[in-house]
């Protein structure tokens, strides 16, 4: 990841299997990317939340486009049961792991409230060995912060735990899904 990007992340709200959501996201994708940025999709993994699928789309900040579907792109996700979520673009505050290096560990992403002030909570929690920060954009974005934590598998249920009681955060346990590059 570069050092001037923004991170849009979108959120799916679905019952759609990956085999059925994949293709129709493809095709979004690609209408919202000319080439030159990344997009990564991610399914929700042993955990449930109101996401079942998260996208993250790298945007040069020069280039950064708040609306993943507009009109023009959304016009068929209605009929296949997919409602979109914008969480909006998020600038990266820390980042400790890349994509793609997560190795054998979870991926676990803590959507964190507006109203969190304590974000140094979050750097000290026990047992994750990769922490990736992004901090919002703009002000309407869905959430104030947006954490990926990588941690070892053994340990992820502990966090979860941890975090679900804490007021103001949604964390789920996500996987990247292989897809190509749109």
């Amino acid at each position: 990841m570069k050092k001037d990007t923004i991170i849009q992340f979108v959120g799916f709200i679905t019952n759609l299997g990956f085999d059925q959501f994949v293709t129709k996201w493809e095709q979004y994708a690609r209408r919202l990317i000319n080439g030159h940025e990344e997009s990564t999709l991610l399914q929700e993994a042993e955990t449930k939340s109101k996401f079942r699928y998260v996208s993250q789309h790298e945007w040069p900040d020069q280039d950064f486009k708040f609306n993943f579907m507009n009109a023009t792109r959304s016009e068929h996700f209605p009929e296949h049961n997919v409602k979109v979520v914008q969480a909006g673009g998020y600038t990266p505050l820390q980042m400790e792991c890349n994509h793609g290096e997560e190795g054998n560990n979870a991926k676990l992403i803590a959507f964190i409230s507006h109203d969190e002030m304590e974000i140094d909570f979050y750097r000290h929690v026990p047992s994750y060995k990769f922490l990736n920060i992004y901090q919002s954009y703009y002000e309407s974005c869905t959430y104030g912060y947006i954490l990926e934590y990588f941690i070892p598998h053994t340990a992820a249920a502990e966090l979860l735990d941890l975090l679900k009681r804490r007021s103001g955060v949604e964390i789920v346990q996500f996987k990247e899904c292989l897809v190509p590059q749109v």
